[in-house]
């Protein structure tokens, strides 16, 4: 054969290599490049070499779902280099076809063909050496997927090393990916996502573009158990985008796959229906049975939520046939689980017994605890039905070690989200100490029941700033730096303290809109770019053992004039702990979750009426909201008011939307519980030594006030008067800046903000004050450390949060707190300014008198605004 052609062929392969391995993702370009270059060697009767030339083709042809033929393919390759002894190629040929079945599902014969490449590469001595860790990175996933993840682990670990010390860059990152798939599936999601974020950099630096968006699906795959939907969803719609470019439709199966669990878990059940049944179609067609029965879990676990569990049960007990004969214990494990919830809602209660056991013994030789809790959780349940309450209490107590060992492996800012569809587990337990006469165990579980987030952030000083912990995050932090400078200029044009004059009406509305639509994409990317960077800074989440949880318990924090009161909501019947120094009981109080949150929503329907209330409609809205909040006294505090006569100070700790209620306002027909009560309130029970600092003193303080372009004419005027009665610092309109604050408040005792505040409830990171030269947000607090004893927020709405997961409050409060803040003066709903004015210079005119700080709030006008 001529030179010319054989130069030809050679460049053909290169292109064909780099179009279909370089990353680029160009599979159907590639197979016309391969098949070129094999007609080339047929024509010269080089027969060998066609044979090598089909190596890469198996990979592209796998990539586009055309798995017989590259099996055919692969053995007619395997076959002509086994017979010219061309083992090194016969190895490679060998792991392509391992992985094809592993690709197909097929994974006990993948595993037995990489192994056989494995021997083959080992007796070509130093060249075969070279050449493992490409079997060992493969042979990872195949082990994984039958369950065996220490060997998996032990194989990533390997393929890393070795290919790192090869200089294979790429490919070690690969390896990493690996890995951090098989500490997803272990319920390590903040060591996968660590990885996964360090591959993402490798393969973007190297322009790998499809290897990136895999690292995306992989990473959607962790926010799903995060419960991070929205962007699940998000995510998940760009990934479909750049794999349906690739002609990529396996990938995009498995985004849709993500996409309909995101819906299901957000209860929009039509779009999850939909997105299963076109995920299930691409299965099919890619003729991947192990996926479609993935894919048929989900629609049985859909089944569950809408009240089918018939149809649940006999689909759920397919699949497990399925996953049973392909040897996938973990798949076959989750199936069972299912069947047996299925079977639990039907009334078969051996059969769910039987199929929990199962679904247990299935993931018993392996640390799966992300399974583990749900089945123990199941058969505690089951114990119960059958009264066997010593085993009921077994189970459930293993169930709560075993979910809380996987929220110690989360990063902080991810456990409320986490724990949201999980408070089943303690509501149950708590119910079951109650039943068992076990009131302290059964607060001890309601405590343990909270995400816990603050309570950690405080126990074990965690820092959520920005700050660098390597060098090569530091990119990271001027990104968000940068990000937060121009949300900041945005923002003021959304808002309408940009000059946009000379413009008409609509054009100028138009500029807002614009405005506000690149905020909200500005946040976004802020919080994601700071969850990136707690999630690499967060070391304390690599081992689980050191986060057991203890509550703290609160009789050796309280004074002997003060009760604290814990609610707590197990499933619909409300109860409260009621706690003092030398007492403890608990009451199952009248009425039901439902009902609370009837009278709560009418409460502030009211209450937001208010302001746009004619003067002589106020009249009847306050008799309508003295009304609801006698209600909410009769079914909150009526049943306990004896016990609570002879103590002065009550703390309140709220659960779910009581923490919406102005418990100071209730009213039993003739007084506000404030008039007999001094009152306060935490977060939980556990965090009461946290905030038992000294009252302040008159000295050593700061005030802000800011009138935010004269909208609060009254702010500055307020401002003054404080600092006059504590002789503090006073910073006025262009001195009040968010730089003045971040430099002088962590040296004082007492903080106070006087300033339009707004409460944000789509993004409560970006709740804040309005500052001279920008708003002082809940992000921004996480880089303020403080040391006050009091910090008064006097501005609308700063005592409102969202109710996270796990009961956490998200917004300013839990930031405060967190920042070292001893005890926060807040507001529950928007204030007027003149009044806000004089309700501060008398607050803070009892307090220097040496009055405590709740008990300085007793007796002033309109005390049902704040709260301390």
């Amino acid at each position: 054969v001529s030179l010319t052609p054989i130069i030809l062929v050679a460049g053909l392969l290169a292109q064909a290599n780099c179009r279909c391995m370089g990353g680029l993702g160009e599979y159907q370009r590639s197979l016309a490049l391969y098949d070129q270059a094999t007609d080339i060697y047929r024509a010269a009767g080089r027969v060998v070499d066609q044979a090598i030339s089909k190596i890469g083709k198996l990979y592209a042809l796998a990539c586009l779902g055309r798995y017989q033929e590259a099996l055919e393919t692969g053995a007619w390759a395997a076959q002509i280099l086994q017979e010219h002894e061309q083992w090194r190629r016969l190895a490679a040929v060998t792991l392509n076809l391992g992985l094809i079945r592993g690709r197909m599902g097929e994974d006990e014969p993948a595993l037995a063909l990489i192994d056989r490449a494995k021997e083959l590469y080992g007796q070509l001595g130093d060249e075969g050496k070279a050449l493992l860790p490409w079997a060992d990175q493969n042979r990872a996933i195949v082990l994984r997927n039958l369950g065996q993840f220490a060997a998996s682990i032990q194989a990533s670990q390997s393929a890393a090393e070795l290919l790192t010390q090869l200089g294979q860059t790429a490919e070690a990152a690969r390896a990493r990916q690996n890995l951090a798939v098989t500490y997803f599936v272990l319920g390590r999601y903040n060591e996968a996502l660590e990885l996964l974020d360090d591959v993402l950099q490798v393969f973007l630096a190297d322009g790998r573009h499809r290897d990136a968006v895999l690292v995306e699906l992989y990473v959607s795959d962790c926010l799903l158990q995060l419960r991070r939907f929205t962007d699940v969803l998000d995510k998940c719609r760009h990934i479909r985008e750049a794999f349906v470019g690739l002609n990529a439709r396996f990938e995009v199966a498995q985004a849709l796959l993500n996409e309909a669990v995101a819906f299901a878990g957000l209860n929009r059940y039509t779009q999850a229906r939909h997105s299963l049944d076109e995920a299930r179609r691409l299965f099919v067609l890619e003729d991947n049975q192990i996926w479609i029965a993935v894919a048929d879990l989900e629609s049985a676990a859909l089944y569950l939520r809408i009240g089918q569990p018939a149809d649940s049960l006999a689909t759920a007990q397919n699949c497990a046939g399925v996953f049973q004969g392909h040897h996938l214990p973990i798949r076959e494990a989750q199936a069972r689980l299912v069947a047996a919830r299925a079977r639990l809602d039907l009334g078969q209660g051996e059969d769910a017994l039987r199929a929990a056991t199962q679904a247990l013994a299935l993931i018993a030789a392996e640390d799966v605890p992300a399974l583990a809790h749900q089945c123990h959780h199941l058969l505690a349940i089951l114990a119960e039905a059958r009264e066997d309450r010593r085993t009921a209490q077994l189970e459930y107590e293993q169930a709560i070690r075993e979910l809380e060992r996987l929220r110690g492996r989360l990063m902080v800012e991810h456990r409320a989200d986490f724990l949201e569809d999980k408070q089943g587990i303690y509501q149950d337990m708590v119910r079951f100490c109650l039943d068992a006469g076990r009131p302290d165990q059964a607060l001890a579980y309601a405590e343990r029941a909270k995400s816990r987030a603050l309570l950690d952030l405080l126990a074990y000083r965690l820092d959520l700033g920005l700050h660098a912990h390597k060098n090569e995050d530091l990119p990271l932090i001027e990104d968000l730096i940068r990000l937060r400078t121009e949300r900041d200029r945005r923002y003021r044009r959304w808002e309408g303290r940009e000059d946009v004059s000379g413009e008409s009406w609509e054009a100028a509305e138009q500029v807002r809109r614009q405005a506000r639509d690149e905020v909200l994409a500005l946040e976004k990317q802020i919080t994601d770019l700071w969850h990136r960077l707690l999630v690499r800074n967060a070391d304390y989440a690599r081992e689980a053992g050191l986060w057991q949880v203890q509550t703290e318990p609160a009789q050796p924090h309280l004074s002997p004039e003060s009760a604290l009161l814990e609610y707590f909501f197990v499933h619909e019947q409300p109860v409260v702990f009621l706690v003092t120094a030398e007492t403890f009981q608990v009451h199952r109080l009248p009425g039901s979750l439902t009902e609370l949150q009837r009278l709560l929503q009418l409460f502030w329907l009211n209450v937001r009426a208010v302001p746009q209330s004619a003067p002589e409609r106020t009249a009847r809205m306050a008799e309508n909201a003295r009304g609801l909040l006698a209600r909410l006294h009769g079914l909150l505090i009526a049943p306990l008011a004896a016990a609570l006569l002879p103590y002065a100070q009550l703390i309140i700790v709220p659960h779910g939307p009581l923490h919406y209620l102005p418990f100071h306002a209730l009213f039993d027909g003739e007084s506000h519980l404030i008039e007999r009560h001094e009152i306060s309130y935490l977060p939980g029970s556990s965090l009461l030594r946290y905030t038992r600092g000294p009252d302040p003193t008159a000295s050593d303080a700061v005030v802000f006030g800011h009138s935010c372009q004269e909208r609060l004419p009254y702010a500055c005027r307020e401002a003054a008067a404080v600092a006059a009665r504590l002789k503090g610092q006073l910073y006025l309109e262009d001195e009040a800046s968010l730089a003045s604050l971040l430099a002088i408040a962590s040296h004082c005792r007492v903080v106070h903000l006087a300033a339009h505040g707004e409460f944000r409830s789509d993004n409560p990171l970006f709740s804040g004050l309005a500052l001279a030269d920008g708003w002082l947000t809940t992000f921004d607090l996480f880089n303020l450390p403080l040391r006050a004893s009091l910090v008064t927020l006097s501005a609308c709405q700063t005592g409102r949060s969202v109710i996270g997961g796990g009961d956490e409050l998200l917004g300013l409060t839990r930031a405060f707190l967190a920042a070292g803040a001893a005890s926060l003066l807040l507001s529950l709903w928007p204030v007027e300014d003149r009044s806000t004015a004089r309700f501060m210079q008398s607050f803070y005119t009892r307090l220097a008198a040496g009055q405590p700080k709740a008990g300085a709030l007793r007796g002033i006008s309109m005390p049902s605004r704040f709260m301390v």
